[in-house]
């Protein structure tokens, strides 16, 4: 009896290796190069396989290359048809073989023997991987972004009758390529005859209202009338709606020719008198000098630090003497600093013949009186 006691736990052991050998044994393929017992491909056993015999046998089961299917792409509203055939869609045997080897050989020693375990308790079925003409199909889906394309839009600051507005951002929405890339290979896979609705992300915008809840002062601002010329205003009002609702947080700089960009007539810029070397002269773009100046003397005022500024050869007639800034577009630049605590913003706007800007921020970065 005592004996039996003893060699009972060995006799166990011992029947539990033989059964883990066997099992082993089992699920081992014959050769190294077999694919194992446990994966399917679309439902179909590829066990025992040499990688190109699996391929020359899928080539059996699924033989209508290029794939003729039509699918139908929807945002709940509009429909776009998609039709395969058009796009090139096939199977591709060899990389599906290829991705079934991947999967087996991922693991090695004993991890291997865990995988080739799991795969007899569960076998695996992978889908048949498809080509297609990426570029045709990124062109197509663009296409649909173009329709379906809301841009991001920042929460913007308003200065009117001495009043601080803030206008709610937009969050903006495009398509998803890849989420719907793979939505549309999900349906021809599964030969899924239900539309597909486009995948769609959202683009975050920069500034929300919540960004901007600390503007509650105005730090400063500064006005400058408008002479007579057509021409001159046109550019000025251009000038001022461009950098009108810039924020800058702490530390940023601000500098006016990135902001405003090339003067051009594709920018909105028309030819107006400008001053080149001591004379006036007819250029794309006069007169939005008197922007920058009218910016350069609201920044002072609201101690702001300059970090670029030119005056101008001759003295100009919308600011006292020395208080004036010259631009020319990559050459002559304003460039403000925000060295405040907290973000500032600029308004800029064009109000009875008048260019008022204003220096918008919190109340503790007010300087006092």
């Amino acid at each position: 009896m005592k004996y039996s006691m003893i060699l009972l736990p060995i006799i166990i052991s011992l029947q539990l290796i033989v059964n883990v050998v066997l099992g082993v044994a089992w699920i081992l393929p014959g050769n190294a190069q077999e694919i194992p017992y446990g994966i399917t491909v679309d439902g179909r056993d590829i066990s025992g396989f040499e990688p190109t015999r699996a391929v020359s046998y899928l080539k059996t089961i699924k033989r209508n290359v290029p794939i003729d299917r039509e699918i139908i792409l929807t945002d709940g509203v509009r429909e776009w048809p998609l039709t395969t055939r058009d796009y090139k869609f096939s199977y591709n045997y060899k990389k599906t073989v290829d991705e079934v080897v991947a999967r087996i050989e991922k693991n090695k020693g004993t991890d291997r023997f865990i995988e080739l375990l799991k795969l007899q308790a569960k076998p695996v079925d992978m889908p048949m991987h498809l080509s297609w003409d990426q570029d045709k199909l990124q062109n197509f889906l663009q296409s649909i972004n173009e329709e379906i394309y809301s841009p991001a839009l920042d929460a913007t600051l308003d200065f009117s009758d001495n009043e601080i507005s803030i206008t709610e951002e937009k969050i903006g929405e495009e398509v998803d390529y890849d989420k719907t890339v793979q939505l549309i290979i999900q349906s021809i896979q599964t030969n899924n005859p239900e539309p597909i609705y486009i995948a769609k992300k959202s683009i975050e915008v920069r500034v929300g209202a919540d960004d901007l809840g600390k503007f509650n002062a105005v730090l400063s601002f500064f006005v400058t009338e408008l002479n007579s010329n057509r021409n001159r205003t046109i550019n000025i009002q251009r000038a001022a709606e461009l950098i009108d609702g810039t924020i800058l947080a702490p530390g940023e700089i601000f500098s006016f020719n990135t902001r405003v960009g090339e003067r051009s007539r594709n920018n909105g810029f028309v030819s107006a008198p400008v001053i080149i070397g001591r004379q006036m002269v007819d250029d794309i773009g006069g007169g939005i000098c008197q922007v920058a100046s009218t910016l350069y003397n609201a920044s002072i005022r609201a101690g702001l630090q300059i970090i670029e500024r030119h005056p101008h050869s001759i003295n100009v007639k919308y600011v006292p003497n020395g208080q004036d800034a010259a631009i020319v577009y990559n050459s002559m630049d304003l460039r403000i600093k925000n060295n405040r605590v907290n973000p500032i913003g600029i308004s800029s706007k064009v109000e009875d013949n008048r260019l008022v800007i204003a220096i918008l921020g919190n109340e503790a970065d007010k300087i006092q009186d």
